[in-house]
């Protein structure tokens, strides 16, 4: 079977088993949506109305197919709390989160690949040596706290940027990117420290292989080697971390959206939770498992352009 059907066959199974996984996982967990629609002081009888409306009198194996199959029409049921459709919801919070990922994680490409390459150029110096105690202190750091310490400083002293709240990119694009500027740093520094300590360990290895002592030995100039032979090898396992990097930022910003009131996934995700929103809870938890798939997807897709060994069609 050719490389890429390989990998399409592995993403449906994988939604397939976490949607088997989230659909029962939050069936069993205590508490009855009917009870959170109508208040603690409903009858009976309302209750059980108000759960065969919602079709939770039914066998879960039946709520499964029949949630499976809106699913794959894009109908992912509609919020208890909100009213609304599902995927309404999940339309109109994914700018903010797709927005802060992605500039979180280009934050990290381009100060930590280039950062990386040049402590590895200058292994046993005293800026590697400065580089390994930093990426150490940065991966120690959680994000939230880093959010606040910037949120202090640049926001509520320097008044440089907005402490919380996000602008509209269609509204004023200006606001929108200073509105999300201190949540992708918080979000990207410890991304950084990871990605310059692989990066650096990548190029080392590769710098110590045969075929580069050999184009330095036909007397390439270093930049040579080490653009043209040495980082492209070291950009396989960098691109790997990249892609569990962007989907650990699209499924794990919850808390940085809650320090700076971002109105994005993560923090419809705690709304979720805490009304125990059954439908909304399962749709955000298939959608975000969804986006890390595809972005997981994409990467070992970009492996064939990197390794020559390896084709789609093979």
């Amino acid at each position: 079977m050719p490389y890429i059907l390989r990998r399409l066959v592995s993403l449906g199974i994988s939604l397939w088993l976490i949607s088997i996984l989230t659909f029962f996982i939050i069936h069993v967990v205590p508490g009855d949506p009917a009870m959170l629609i109508l208040g603690t002081e409903a009858s009976p009888t309302m209750l059980s109305q108000t759960r065969a409306a919602l079709g939770l009198d039914r066998p879960l194996p039946e709520q499964y197919l029949t949630w499976l199959a809106g699913a794959l029409r894009g109908d992912l049921g509609q919020s208890l709390r909100y009213r609304l459709p599902v995927s309404q919801l999940l339309v109109e919070r994914l700018p903010v989160t797709v927005s802060l990922a992605t500039l979180a994680m280009l934050l990290a490409i381009i100060i930590a690949i280039p950062w990386g390459i040049a402590a590895a150029i200058k292994e046993h110096s005293g800026f590697d040596f400065a580089t390994l105690v930093l990426s150490q202190v940065g991966v120690a750091l959680p994000a939230f706290w880093i959010g606040v310490l910037l949120m202090l400083f640049l926001a509520v002293q320097l008044r440089l940027f907005p402490t919380s709240g996000f602008v509209p990119w269609h509204k004023d694009p200006l606001m929108a990117w200073r509105s999300l500027t201190l949540p992708a740093i918080a979000l990207g520094l410890p991304q950084i420290a990871v990605l310059v300590r692989l990066v650096r360990g990548s190029m080392l290895d590769e710098l110590s292989k045969n075929h580069i002592a050999t184009a330095r030995a036909k007397g390439l100039p270093e930049r040579i080697v080490v653009v043209r032979h040495a980082l492209k090898g070291a950009l396989i396992p960098t691109i790997t971390m990249i892609g569990l990097q962007l989907g650990f930022l699209l499924g794990g910003s919850l808390i940085i959206e809650q320090v700076f009131a971002l109105p994005g996934l993560g923090q419809l995700v705690v709304f979720a939770i805490y009304n125990r929103d059954i439908p909304l809870v399962q749709g955000l938890t298939m959608f975000i498992a969804a986006l890390v798939i595809v972005v997981n997807f994409i990467v070992d897709l970009t492996y064939t352009f990197l390794d020559p060994r390896l084709s789609l069609w093979k």
